[in-house]
């Protein structure tokens, strides 16, 4: 038995509640037949979406086509999204299932990062040293297995959680931690046969 003192001090922990996806009103007035709001979530999403794509396909207008298809999708499928997952994620899986329904050979392609991204105070010879470790990173990452490639796409370049990796590849959590480490063991293991070093958590 706990005395009545100790059960008065005992506090359930509070939930906690997932800050609401900005995208969500989007997708309802997409299925409401609103444009403009399929205009809002293409220039959300739509740079990013491509990205992924040349991931996956051989050339840039390959891309742009099943870009098309997926948002043709989105508006076609708003009233079916339950707000299971993000909007974001869901893009992302459709972009998936339409670039491997291109009938095009799967071979992953690292996506050459946006300049703006190293800007700023950098000089010259630090943006070029980061531009150099960039390109070290993806030529280590095409050199995995295709499977390999493909995960650490979506947690590198994409930035999703595990959860979120799980709902685009249709597998489980689980199954994402064991492959996402094995990955970046392999990456490990190949950027330091090239005298890199490699600090991903």
């Amino acid at each position: 038995m706990v005395p009545a003192k100790a059960q008065a001090r005992i506090m359930p922990f509070p939930t906690i509640t997932p800050p609401p996806d900005p995208d969500l009103p989007l997708i309802q007035a997409i299925a409401r037949g609103d444009g403009r709001a399929l205009h809002e979530l293409y220039t959300r999403h739509g740079a990013n979406v491509l990205n992924y794509l040349r991931s996956y396909l051989d050339d840039h207008q390959l891309a742009e086509e099943v870009l098309q298809d997926v948002m043709m999708a989105v508006w076609n499928h708003a009233a079916t999204f339950r707000g299971e997952s993000k909007v974001r994620t869901w893009m992302l899986t459709i972009a998936r299932n339409r670039a491997i329904n291109a009938g095009r050979r799967y071979t992953p392609r690292m996506v050459e990062l946006d300049e703006n991204l190293h800007t700023g105070d950098n000089s010259p010879l630090e943006h070029a040293e980061a531009r150099n470790q960039a390109q070290t990173l993806r030529q280590a990452i095409h050199e995995l297995p295709k499977f390999h490639q493909e995960i650490l796409i979506l947690v590198f370049y994409q930035g999703l959680s595990g959860q979120e990796v799980a709902e685009v590849l249709g597998v489980s959590v689980g199954t994402v931690k064991s492959r996402l480490h094995r990955a970046k063991e392999m990456l490990r293991k190949v950027l330091q046969a090239s005298g890199e070093t490699f600090h991903a958590q």
